[in-house]
């Protein structure tokens, strides 16, 4: 049973969760997903979104893991979790999404079967979140065994070299001709969003005091009011400025959600099976469409519930599945299976 303090942030992770499934329903562009065009509402929707949903999952993680940091004597058996839990699945689940993909026709984005390699070594799909993920649980490891983290002041620091790193990586500063080699600039993306998460725990009576909290609210409001004007007037927000809000956006709205104590019990259950509807969300989403194109049904609203429905539903089919074994559970959910109690006489 999750601990009631607890429920609203299990409520969160439903939440992204599903903002996650349906931006990928709708997809980032014109040419993947539903390739809805640029003037849809569906194009509009994803775009609502976009500066929350991988953000906010991401703090959501940086708040779970400073509930239980790394420590110096226990950092080979962390170091061992991470890599069943992130690349074992980004490795096998990974190169399955590839090869049915490359199978089954109607799919976007097909690569030549030769190049399969490259997705064990560049970020591939929606699995660019777990090679980033995982360096980013390596660089907070390095600062929690430091004792970099500590305080307001170490953390604040940190925080303001994540950003511009971020932000870096955004804007193209980091040259775009260097080679992402294991999504290290995901990672970086990532990077100030897992540490707003690590701070609003470790540092609770500042963060979220209520001052802050009006703070975080009133920022988003700013925010998303000058994301709609990017979006319908493009012409008035300059380059830089659309990837500085984007960061903002993803801090504010993730800390002021995660102070916000929502609790729905159907997100609730959904959070438990997130992480496994991560990893095979991509077939649903891709399948659902594909079932309704073949029998001939092309409405956008129709295929959006239909792929969405599929893509969150079915991969908790795959978990009950999976868990029966110990292997599958280890290489295609990155867990091993709970061992249950014995009865006693």
């Amino acid at each position: 049973m999750i601990k009631q303090k607890f429920c609203h942030i299990e409520t969160l992770r439903g939440i992204a969760i599903l903002l996650v499934v349906l931006g990928h329903v709708i997809g980032s562009t014109s040419e993947g997903g539903m390739k809805v065009t640029n003037d849809s509402f569906f194009r509009y929707l994803y775009d609502l979104f976009v500066n929350i949903r991988m953000p906010l999952f991401t703090v959501i993680s940086g708040w779970v893991y400073a509930l239980h940091p790394v420590k110096s004597d226990n950092i080979s058996i962390f170091l061992k979790k991470k890599v069943r839990r992130l690349l074992f699945p980004m490795i096998f689940v990974g190169s399955l999404y590839f090869l049915l993909q490359y199978l089954i026709p109607g799919t976007n984005n097909k690569m030549a079967l030769s190049n399969i390699w490259k997705i064990y070594i560049f970020p591939y799909s929606i699995y660019w979140y777990l090679p980033a993920l995982f360096l980013v649980f390596i660089g907070i490891a390095f600062c929690d065994i430091k004792k970099y983290l500590n305080t307001i002041f170490g953390w604040c620091i940190f925080m303001i070299v994540a950003y511009l790193l971020c932000y870096s990586e955004l804007t193209g500063i980091i040259p775009r001709s260097v080679p992402n080699y294991f999504a290290f600039k995901n990672a970086l993306y990532l990077s100030p969003f897992f540490l707003t998460g690590v701070g609003i725990v470790r540092f609770r009576e500042k963060l979220s005091s209520p001052v802050m909290l009006k703070i975080y609210l009133a920022g988003l409001i700013i925010g998303i009011g000058l994301q709609q004007m990017n979006f319908f007037y493009p012409h008035l927000t300059t380059f830089y400025t659309k990837f500085h809000l984007s960061i903002i956006i993803g801090i504010l709205s993730s800390s002021f959600l995660v102070n916000l104590k929502l609790n729905n019990r159907f997100f609730i259950w959904l959070a438990q099976y997130a992480y496994t509807i991560y990893l095979y969300h991509g077939f649903g989403t891709s399948g659902g469409r594909i079932i309704l194109s073949r029998i001939g049904i092309q409405n956008e609203f129709l295929i959006f519930i239909f792929a969405g429905c599929i893509a969150t539903f079915c991969p908790i089919l795959v978990e009950k599945v999976c868990k029966k074994w110990k292997i599958s559970s280890m290489l295609f959910l990155g867990t091993l299976p709970r061992k249950l109690p014995e009865k006693s006489n």
